[in-house]
């Protein structure tokens, strides 16, 4: 579970710097004329679960598995599996040293398979006296002691124990460039947070290919924007990015240094303040609307040689959300949220993300928690009477429509969980959906291009939508534009 004085210090950080971000916004999806074809990128989504390990049972597992994921991002408190105070011959390095706590993990991890789901483990939070020095702060563990945990955990679940689940999708750390996760960030004109996290991932990454080869290493995990203040200090998520590769800021980067790094994924929590077309006023932050700045980034690391994978890495958002009102009152407006949940969706996969992971399944409590950017409304009640909100609709089915001249319209979607067919396109004539277009999706559910709209629909107002054949529907999408509303991601 992350410490309390961290999150505070994380939404404040959120809140006060993502606001400059919404002096400009740009209706990214009217600029697609030319980008008609789907790109080849495989566009799947996840969820991810905070706290650990306390909430996601059955109930939980299921509907992330229905809301379209494919991957459940699980944020491994190393803290709860290790021990308080390691005993004499403890074997840190050991799977099966009596001292770990695995058993909760182990159902977990099991039981979202039998769901259909893909776990992806992500490390943060050592005990005390992993932290260096021992007992100073979670933000600065111990890198012998992580590479130790890291050899367990990997090699419990590397498909080969008795009775024990496969994991291959492995994160180091979240959010490096951050001093409420990592510190210190930065000692005079130096990066100093880089050098360290490059060390940590490269010993992380060592003993996760060394378990298995064709495990996947997840790097990155990056807070959105820079922050310069007393009591917080990030790293602009590109100008970390870059100095992690030893890229110049140049459009076309080059080589500054050599140092190898060894990761198969680089990831991004790009929040966004403001609709997902938002720039931030930041250029070197990253939101929604600039994420092809990071994919480029690590495409020409991955050329240039100091990204190092045996296949061509990819970029994924690995925790993204908007609050909502209800249930707070300074949310996105529930249909505005799910309009922007498709529009998210449409341009990850423009800017060629390969898996969006949502945060999270449901609210926390309003007043416990600053957390509401759940798909499900907390119930009092417990979990089995949460109710989903319209979001989570347009995050199984997205479906976007653009208006375009002469009466033409872009469309894109991607049927639930990504699963190929046919759809239909239509528009609603009074209350009844009418069929104006048939589309083959791709292998991977996508489907994308260009129509000329029915003569008696309207060019600026008209509800489209797209439906399987012999299927769901996804919900529908205005061809007017809503003006954008300042609001940030986890309230003010």
């Amino acid at each position: 579970m992350l410490r309390a004085s961290a999150v505070k210090r994380r939404r404040h950080a959120l809140v006060s710097i993502a606001l400059l971000g919404l002096v400009l916004w740009a209706f990214a999806g009217a600029c697609d004329s030319d980008r008609a074809q789907a790109f080849g990128v495989q566009l799947q989504t996840g969820l991810a679960s905070y706290p650990p390990f306390g909430a996601p049972g059955e109930v939980v597992l299921a509907r992330t598995r229905s809301a379209g994921a494919r991957f459940l991002k699980l944020a491994l408190a190393w803290r709860t599996i290790a021990p308080a105070s390691p005993p004499p011959g403890f074997d840190a390095s050991n799977p099966y040293d009596p001292s770990y706590r695995w058993s909760h993990l182990d159902w977990t991890i099991s039981r979202a398979i039998a769901h259909g789901l893909t776990p992806v483990i992500d490390i943060l939070e050592p005990p005390s006296w992993a932290e260096s020095p021992p007992g100073s702060s979670a933000a600065h563990p111990n890198l012998t002691d992580f590479t130790m945990f890291t050899q367990a955990i990997v090699t419990r679940y590397d498909g080969a124990q008795p009775n024990l689940p496969r994991v291959a999708y492995w994160e180091a750390w979240n959010e490096p460039n951050g001093s409420f996760f990592l510190e210190p960030q930065i000692e005079g004109a130096r990066f100093v947070s880089v050098d360290f996290y490059r060390n940590m991932l490269n010993d992380f990454a060592s003993v996760v290919h060394g378990v298995r080869p064709d495990n996947i290493v997840i790097g990155g995990a990056l807070f959105p924007n820079e922050v310069r203040r007393p009591g917080a200090t990030a790293i602009a998520p590109l100008d970390f990015t870059r100095e992690m590769f030893c890229l110049s800021g140049a459009v076309k980067p080059s080589l500054v240094c050599n140092t190898p790094v060894d990761v198969d994924v680089w990831s991004v929590h790009p929040y966004t303040s403001g609709g997902p077309s938002t720039l931030p006023a930041n250029r070197k932050n990253i939101w929604i609307a600039n994420l092809s700045s990071i994919t480029a980034t690590v495409r020409a690391a991955q050329e240039l040689g100091t990204l190092v994978s045996s296949h061509p890495a990819q970029v994924w958002v690995s925790e993204f959300g908007w609050n909502s009102s209800p249930p707070t009152h300074s949310g996105v407006p529930l249909n505005l949220e799910r309009r922007w949940v498709a529009e998210t969706l449409y341009l990850a996969w423009r800017a060629e993300i390969s898996v969006f992971t949502w945060f999270q399944l449901a609210d926390e409590p309003v007043g416990s928690s600053p957390f509401q950017s759940g798909l499900y409304f907390f119930c009092p009640g417990g979990i089995s009477c949460d109710t989903p909100k319209p979001a989570a609709a347009a995050f199984r089915f997205p479906f976007v429509a653009y208006a375009k001249p002469r009466r033409h319209v872009f469309v894109w979607g991607r049927t639930p969980a990504g699963a190929p067919g046919r759809v239909r396109i239509q528009w609603l004539e009074g209350s009844r959906w009418r069929t104006f277009a048939l589309l083959s999706t791709d292998e991977d559910g996508i489907f994308t291009t260009s129509l000329s709209l029915p003569r008696r629909a309207s060019a600026a107002n008209a509800q489209l939508r797209a439906a399987q054949l012999g299927g769901e529907s996804a919900p529908a999408f205005s061809l007017h534009q809503p003006p954008n509303l300042a609001v940030t991601p986890f309230g003010s």
